[in-house]
C-alpha cells in the first residue's frame, strides 16, 4: 500500500495550475491508494460546483467551489485516466479569502466519511478551529489532520485535538488498519511533547521502521507558523495504529528529485 500526505498550502503563492505539475506527475506514477491533504483552499467567492464527480460530502454549509484544490487534483488525474473518490472538510477562513480545509483522496470506493471537530473553538472565522476528516474503505481507514502547536500551558490545544482524533477512530481499531496522516506541527525531536504522546500511545511512525529512508525533514526553516525557526523540521507524518513493515519512506517535493509545490514537503510511504 502506497500513501501520500502533503500540506498543500494551495493557491497561496500562485494560482498557476502548472505549478502543481510535479505533484500530479508523481501521483500518476505511484498511484497512491490514499492521499491526505491539508490547507486545501478554495476562493470563498468562487462559483459553486453542483455534484462534483467522486465527492463524498460530510456537510452542506460550505459547498465545493470551482477552484477547490482537491477538486482540481481529482479532475487533473481523471483526465489522465486515474480516478479517485474524495472528500473535503472546511476548517476555517484562510488568508481572508479562502475556505481552508483538509481532504482525502481514495482509489478504493469510499464507504463512509466523517467530519470530526477537534478544537474547542468551533467558529469558521477563527483560524484556531481545527477539524479532521476520516474516510473508511473496505480495507482501511484514513484520517487527514492539521493540528495545533504544542503549548506548555494549562490549555494545550494539541492535547484536546489529538484526543478527539483517537476518539473518532476508536470504534474502528482492531477491525482494519488505521492511518492518521498530515501536518502535526510537532517536531519529531522534541521530547515529551506531541510526537512522544502519539508514539507512546502505540501509534507507529512509518519513518522509524522504514527499511529505506529517503529524506527526513518535511519543512525548511522559518515557514508560516514557524517564524524564527532556524533548522528544518520533521512535522508531517504517517502513523498507523498497528505495527507494520514499511518498505520505503520518502520525502517528496523538497526541491531535490521533485520541485517544491508547497511550503511543506510531501511524505510518501510504501507499506509491505
Amino acid at each position: 500500500m502506497k500513501l501520500l500526505t502533503l500540506n498543500a498550502y494551495s493557491w497561496v503563492d500562485t494560482d498557476d495550475t502548472s505549478f502543481y505539475a510535479p505533484l500530479i506527475s508523481d501521483i500518476l506514477e505511484n498511484g497512491y491508494e490514499a492521499i491526505a491533504l491539508q490547507e486545501v483552499n478554495q476562493l470563498s467567492s468562487a462559483p459553486v460546483i453542483n455534484e462534483p464527480e467522486g465527492y463524498h460530502a460530510t456537510q452542506q454549509e460550505i459547498p465545493i467551489k470551482e477552484n477547490n484544490f482537491a477538486y482540481f487534483l481529482v479532475q487533473a488525474l481523471a483526465e489522465k485516466g486515474l480516478a479517485y473518490q474524495w472528500s473535503w472538510v472546511p476548517c476555517h477562513v484562510g488568508y481572508d479569502i479562502y475556505d481552508e480545509g483538509v481532504a482525502l483522496l481514495s482509489k478504493a470506493p469510499i464507504q463512509s466519511v466523517t467530519q470530526v471537530q477537534l478544537s474547542e473553538v468551533n467558529d469558521f472565522e477563527s483560524i484556531h478551529t481545527r477539524r479532521a476528516l476520516v474516510v473508511e474503505t473496505e480495507a482501511a481507514a484514513f484520517a487527514s489532520v492539521h493540528l495545533s502547536w504544542w503549548k506548555d500551558e494549562e490549555e494545550n490545544p494539541f492535547l484536546r485535538e489529538w484526543a478527539s482524533v483517537e476518539t473518532a477512530v476508536k470504534k474502528m481499531r482492531g477491525s482494519k488498519p488505521i492511518y492518521v496522516m498530515g501536518d502535526f506541527n510537532n517536531p519529531a525531536d522534541a521530547r515529551n511533547e506531541g510526537y512522544d504522546l502519539i508514539t507512546h500511545a502505540g501509534w507507529q511512525d512509518a519513518y522509524t521502521v522504514a527499511a529505506v529512508r529517503i529524506g527526513s525533514a518535511t519543512v525548511p526553516p522559518a515557514i508560516a507558523g514557524w517564524e524564527g525557526n532556524e533548522v528544518p523540521l520533521r512535522i508531517d507524518y504517517i502513523f498507523s495504529d498497528r505495527p507494520q513493515a514499511v518498505e520505503t519512506y520518502e520525502v517528496k517535493f523538497d526541491g531535490n528529485k521533485l520541485a517544491c509545490v508547497s511550503d511543506h514537503y510531501g511524505v510518501a510511504v510504501t507499506y509491505a
